[in-house]
């Protein structure tokens, strides 16, 4: 028997069908209103994509010739990859068809997403949940992005749910497909220990079978992995040396993403699930709700990404999500707990209010992903610039080299004819090539009396990109003796070592 009236369930569904479609419409037209993504990485997995359609699975990654991606690579994201080839074929441009995958993404988190919260709530409450993703900064950024953080957010939901259910059958296939798509993988055997461990708490029980589906799964899905055995490489410098090293303050020029927010930012950034945390603690104060098993364990699984996220930010994208679906969770708790004519007065005074103060803080949203938004478009459009300028001017099969990892996703994706020095994460360059990366950082800082010798003898390269916020600019720039300046903006410059 359903909770709310037939009539209300109706108008329900007709609110969550329109804000479902609301939602894809807003991220749609942030994607296309700019004609580059909105990060580097999403450069990388587009350039990925091609290389798998071009190449097959297996192939040489020789553009990263000082990295181990040269001779050990790793496709951590391979069926991520392969989701995104039937979109190469849609436009001629790379960056184009990268923004349909993306709302290709964007669609099956939303789906995914909507189907678990409906397990909680009726849905006007899943609509309003729904709302709150756009409006967390830390969630959009992260959103409009071609990134697999996406599709392993699909993956870990769906996988909670199922340890909760006990669907073990379903748990080794999730199992099974998660370590091609994402380095998060393990996490899964970490969620089942957590999710064994409260269950037993509560009900005396421990469903063994949970963990072997998951691990047993896990281990299945590296061995398939088309790139075995060097996914193992992959995960333990991805998955184990970065969080390591960020947790412990081991400065490898990380991105900015693998540091903490101020408070002040992390708090406005998360509002939305702030604000619900708020609602949360107030109404087990003023009344009493019994908890349920699932309401426990997705608390517990989101405390593990929400410690994760006050030493780096990036775990902020993932810890929105489960937050909403333990807030779900709860509502259904306190739902249950009382007579129906009590309860509906009470709902429309929280959903009213709920939505009053999500409509008070749509403007400094708005304002903060509108930066977002302009920061990317101006910096991309330069490197795009760059990238193309490259592929019309220097010679195939060229060194170049780039002051930042972070800049040759770009020149991969859109001059894919040259290689460069590393991509994806430095952590790849220091573990391969620990004295080259040494005299990489030393070149970014200008530490170096003549870094032309650095460009030929250690990276054998004639020629090299660097953005004017470092001191190797202002040497290139600076000596026409040992450089030549062939292209130049307002942002960077492609040089030739003479």
């Amino acid at each position: 028997m359903s909770l709310f009236p037939p009539r209300e369930s109706k108008i329900s569904n007709l609110a969550l069908l329109f804000v479902f479609l609301a939602v894809i419409a807003f991220f749609a037209y942030i994607q296309f209103i700019a004609p580059v993504f909105y990060d580097e990485d999403s450069y990388y997995h587009a350039a990925v994509a091609g290389f798998i359609k071009e190449f097959g699975p297996r192939y040489q990654f020789h553009w990263a010739q000082f990295s181990t991606f040269e001779n050990a690579f790793s496709d951590k994201e391979f069926l991520f990859h392969l989701l995104i080839i039937p979109f190469l074929s849609l436009s001629k441009d790379i960056v184009t068809a990268g923004k349909y995958a993306v709302i290709f993404y964007n669609i099956l988190f939303l789906a995914s997403y909507i189907w678990i919260l409906k397990k909680y709530t009726p849905n006007f409450l899943v609509a309003l949940l729904l709302l709150c993703l756009p409006l967390s900064a830390a969630f959009s950024n992260y959103f409009l992005c071609l990134r697999s953080f996406t599709l392993a957010n699909i993956f870990t939901i769906l996988g909670i749910y199922l340890l909760i259910n006990k669907k073990w059958l379903w748990l080794f296939i999730l199992s099974l497909l998660y370590p091609l798509a994402h380095i998060s993988f393990f996490t899964i055997i970490i969620f089942a220990l957590v999710c064994e461990i409260i269950r037993y708490a509560m009900n005396k029980e421990f469903f063994r079978v949970n963990i072997y589906a998951a691990l047993l799964g896990t281990i299945l899905g590296c061995l398939i992995h088309p790139n075995n055995p060097n996914n193992w490489l992959s995960l333990h410098l991805n998955g184990v040396l970065v969080p390591l090293y960020t947790l412990t303050g081991v400065k490898l020029g990380f991105g900015s993403e693998f540091f903490a927010f101020t408070t002040s930012k992390a708090l406005f950034n998360n509002l939305p699930m702030f604000i619900s945390l708020n609602i949360i603690l107030w109404s087990m104060f003023l009344t009493r709700v019994k908890l349920s098993f699932s309401t426990i364990v997705w608390w517990g699984c989101v405390n593990m990404y929400l410690i994760l996220s006050f030493f780096s930010n990036r775990y902020w994208y993932i810890t929105t999500v489960l937050f909403f679906v333990f807030f779900a969770s709860y509502l259904k708790d306190w739902i249950g707990t009382r007579e129906l004519k009590q309860l509906l007065p009470k709902i429309t005074i929280f959903a009213c209010g709920y939505l009053a103060v999500i409509l008070i803080f749509i403007s400094p949203v708005a304002k903060e992903t509108g930066n977002f938004m302009q920061f990317y478009i101006q910096l991309n459009t330069h490197y795009e610039n760059a990238a193309r300028w490259m592929r019309g001017h220097i010679p195939a099969g060229k060194t170049i080299y780039h002051a930042y990892w972070s800049d040759s996703p770009y020149f991969i994706c859109l001059n894919p004819k040259n290689d460069y020095l590393v991509v994806l994460d430095p952590i790849y360059m220091f573990y391969g090539h620990p004295r080259e990366y040494l005299v990489y950082k030393d070149l970014e800082f200008g530490r170096l009396e003549n870094p032309s010798r650095a460009f030929k003898d250690v990276f054998k390269a004639e020629y090299g990109y660097t953005r004017n916020d470092n001191m190797l600019y202002k040497q290139v720039t600076g000596d026409d003796k040992h450089f030549q300046v062939l292209y130049k903006d307002n942002l960077g410059i492609v040089f030739k070592v003479l």
